[in-house]
């Protein structure tokens, strides 16, 4: 069956405002053949901080309950973000974002490939183990 692949935000966003870009082509065509999806809580948090009407939160709800739930494992992953953030921070880079750094944190704890519409995760995985998958 293969690996599951986790979703970052990003990603479903792409989707969910049907952008046309590779990656939301990706996400299409992962839901129409049924592929292994994963998602994390942060994710879901983030996914539904911009969901502002009733409907668009069960939709989101309905898209990550299709998916394999990779929960955040209290302080470990956080550990692996502080550290990312780190080796980040020694090459000149500061991500943005520190949730993207706890996402990366899972899949890197998972060994699952990321999705990813967000060019900081390229930047992470030049400084770790994060494998990123291709749209």
């Amino acid at each position: 069956m293969g690996l599951n692949t986790l979703l970052d935000t990003s990603s479903w966003v792409e989707y969910l405002r049907d952008t046309g870009s590779d990656v939301c082509t990706t996400v299409d065509r992962m839901i129409d053949e049924d592929k292994r999806m994963a998602t994390t809580d942060v994710v879901i948090m983030e996914l539904l901080c911009g969901a502002v009407t009733p409907e668009r939160r069960q939709r989101i709800w309905a898209l990550m309950n299709r998916c394999l739930m990779l929960p955040t494992r209290p302080l470990f992953d956080y550990e692996i973000a502080a550290e990312l953030f780190t080796r980040c921070r020694q090459v000149g880079f500061t991500p943005a974002n520190t949730n993207d750094l706890l996402i990366a944190a899972v899949a890197i704890g998972k060994e699952v490939p990321l999705l990813a519409a967000d060019a900081d995760f390229e930047k992470i995985a030049a400084v770790s183990s994060l494998s990123l998958a291709s749209a």
